[in-house]
């Protein structure tokens, strides 16, 4: 069997964290470092990706994951390195009822984080040009810029940021970045990846906490989507944080429309942390089951 066909064969599977086109997983499988473990009843892949790793599996139902899941998660976390990330990130998507899962990832260590939502606009313009205010200045970004952006980003997304190793990935991946000057310091930055299929990604677009309120978002939002447009790029997308209320209002003001979404897991690769944080998981159900006797 070729490599071709092996790949195609690992589709079938009816239940999945996440859908994924045949050219999607042939992309994570080729991956350097992935990891796969199969069964004929389901698979798992380990996948380093920007900075971090992520989780996937397939199954043929929920009863063979429950069988498989906790013998796949066994083995292939012996290949998690920790000095090369900070967490594995597990995402679902298009998964309906999710109470059946929670127990089982639960028991791996994997505990819900946080939403996310993938925002496209469908129809970019190269003809529209933005405009900035006075006293604010966008200029192409410098390397000299990098510690200023790291911290937008960093104080922007506060507990859900994804940790600094992404910061660092995201870089090695821009093919355009900017910042935005207010009074000559930078408030916001936005940073863009490739263009594939006509499609752009918009990478990060953050303004510093203490320069919210002042339309700072949507300049530099603006500014990415025109980048991409200008390089023939018909459609952007960027990934945001629900939870970051100005995030959803930002984009669909700019043209945005909603894609998808899911749910992200997470676990640490700290074992002495897991370690902690399931004693005192312990310690809270014992004052629960017993706290009060009284």
């Amino acid at each position: 069997m070729n490599e071709r066909q092996r790949i195609a064969d690992a589709q079938p599977f009816l239940l999945r964290n996440m859908p994924l086109r045949p050219r999607q997983w042939e992309r994570l499988l080729t991956t350097p470092g992935a990891v796969r473990l199969s069964d004929k009843r389901g698979e798992m892949l380990l996948v380093p990706e920007r900075g971090q790793y992520h989780l996937h599996w397939a199954y043929d139902d929920i009863e063979s994951m429950r069988l498989l899941f906790p013998k796949m998660w066994t083995q292939i976390r012996r290949q998690v390195d920790p000095d090369q990330a900070d967490h594995i990130q597990l995402d679902l998507v298009e998964v309906q009822n999710r109470d059946w899962f929670d127990p089982m990832l639960n028991d791996a260590d994997f505990f819900l984080f946080a939403e996310w939502m993938e925002m496209v606009h469908p129809d970019l313009d190269p003809k529209k040009v933005p405009e900035f205010p006075d006293g604010v200045k966008m200029r192409r970004a410098t390397d000299s810029d990098l510690d200023a952006f790291s911290e937008i980003w960093s104080d922007a997304y506060g507990d859900l940021n994804d940790g600094e190793r992404t910061f660092e990935a995201m870089v090695e991946e821009v093919t355009w970045a900017g910042a935005l000057e207010a009074d000559g310091k930078v408030v916001a930055f936005a940073m863009n990846g490739a263009i594939e299929h006509t499609e752009g990604e918009i990478l990060a677009a953050c303004v510093a906490p203490d320069a919210w309120g002042n339309g700072y978002g949507r300049l530099v939002l603006g500014a990415a989507a025109y980048r991409h447009a200008s390089q023939d790029a018909v459609r952007a997308r960027i990934k945001v944080r629900p939870d970051i209320k100005p995030a959803l209002k930002t984009c669909a003001d700019l043209g945005f429309r909603f894609h998808r979404a899911g749910v992200e897991y997470r676990r640490p690769v700290d074992e002495e942390a897991i370690a902690r944080a399931r004693e005192e998981r312990r310690v809270i159900g014992v004052k629960a089951r017993f706290g009060g006797w009284r």
